[in-house]
């Protein structure tokens, strides 16, 4: 499930974490509004920030460790049902035709529908979006959803430390 840690993206994501809190103790240790807040015992909002910046870290491991959706093997026999559950499969008429797919011109596997050869991490990705530098790691199948999260998470971080530091 998980990629090698001390990879590449080892110093971005140490980066990334290190600039987060940096700046969020920043945040509480100058005249602003959240040490006021904190200063008086009116712990919800700095509470509330500080759970925020730490459900926008994790999120952030969980985006750029997790398995994208790579495509491992050469297993055109198997289909890949990641959400299905054993009813909704049971429900999909079995067909004989078989679904067609290409051969990747990079690592020569055969590549579902919507699959891409990332030129960065040097695998197919099933139902590839993009390869981000930030996370260090591909947008796929598996991990879109939790990257959609990630994004919204850190967007309403971002605005309110701007708010706070305004």
């Amino acid at each position: 499930m998980f990629k090698n840690v001390f990879g590449s993206g080892f110093v971005v994501r140490t980066a990334h974490v290190i600039l987060t809190w940096v700046i969020t103790l920043i945040l509480f240790l100058h005249d602003t509004e959240l040490r006021k807040q904190e200063e008086t015992g009116q712990l919800v909002q700095p509470v509330l920030f500080v759970l925020l910046v730490l459900g926008s870290v994790l999120l952030y491991f969980a985006v750029s460790l997790m398995d994208p959706g790579f495509i491992l093997s050469d297993d055109s026999g198997l289909q890949f049902t990641l959400g299905v559950t054993e009813e909704q499969q049971d429900m999909i008429p079995p067909t004989t035709k078989s679904l067609r797919q290409r051969r990747c011109g990079h690592c020569l596997l055969q590549q579902p529908m919507r699959s891409k050869h990332c030129q960065t991490c040097q695998h197919c990705v099933r139902r590839y979006d993009h390869h981000c530098p930030w996370i260090e790691n591909c947008v796929g199948e598996r991990n879109h959803r939790w990257f959609v999260l990630y994004l919204a998470v850190q967007l309403l971080v971002l605005l309110w430390g701007l708010h706070i530091a305004w």
